[in-house]
């Protein structure tokens, strides 16, 4: 069985940027000074960055961003190009579909909706005790469906979705260049195939 697992946000939705915006005004509203490149912290878990963010203050942060992203995505958030095309054209060729977000499970449907997709299988962050960058969750989507990694693709758009990828020893590994201001250069050169949007992604799998 082959599986195409699909990352979420700045993958199938343009919500990467979403993420970023609700966590930027979170810390704002909190006074607590950034330190790190948010771009970098995409793909990780929602708790997960917060802790990273926040220290102590963690719980506090989680929640409001959560409330504000809530808030933003019926107005900002839109599917990318040839989204909902990609998975109907992966599923007629004999792939299972495997959403694997980093996201909370309430704020992936939310994303999902904008889709209009349905995927065989979702697995969110509040899911996993171990999130991307660790291939934890895609290996579960994998043994779930009994897919095997060798015919299997990944499709992301952050060093974390590459690194769970790679590990879990996907046959491919599309990263799209999109909303986030990433060096992929490097990622290309450790064997990602790096595409504008899933429209690529259908040309490069002959879908």
């Amino acid at each position: 069985m082959k599986v195409m697992i699909l990352d979420l946000d700045g993958t199938l939705a343009t919500t990467a940027n979403v993420h970023k915006e609700a966590w930027e005004i979170a810390l704002k509203e909190l006074g607590i000074p950034v330190e790190v490149d948010l771009d970098l912290l995409m793909g990780r878990r929602t708790m997960d960055i917060a802790k990273i963010l926040a220290k102590d203050r963690y719980l506090e942060l989680f929640e409001l961003k959560n409330r504000i992203y809530d808030e933003l995505v019926p107005k900002k958030a839109r599917p990318l190009p040839c989204a909902k095309e990609m998975v109907e054209a992966a599923k007629s060729k004999g792939y299972s579909i495997a959403v694997v977000t980093s996201s909370l499970r309430r704020s992936a449907k939310r994303s999902l909706e904008v889709t209009g997709i349905t995927p065989d299988l979702l697995i969110a962050g509040d899911d996993v005790e171990r999130g991307k960058p660790d291939p934890y969750p895609v290996l579960l989507a994998l043994n779930i469906l009994k897919g095997e990694k060798y015919m299997s693709v990944g499709v992301g758009d952050t060093q974390n979705d590459f690194q769970a990828f790679k590990s879990a020893g996907l046959g491919k590994i599309f990263i799209i260049k999109g909303e986030l201001n990433l060096d992929l250069e490097d990622l290309a050169k450790r064997g990602a195939i790096i595409v504008r949007t899933p429209c690529d992604v259908m040309q490069e799998l002959g879908l």
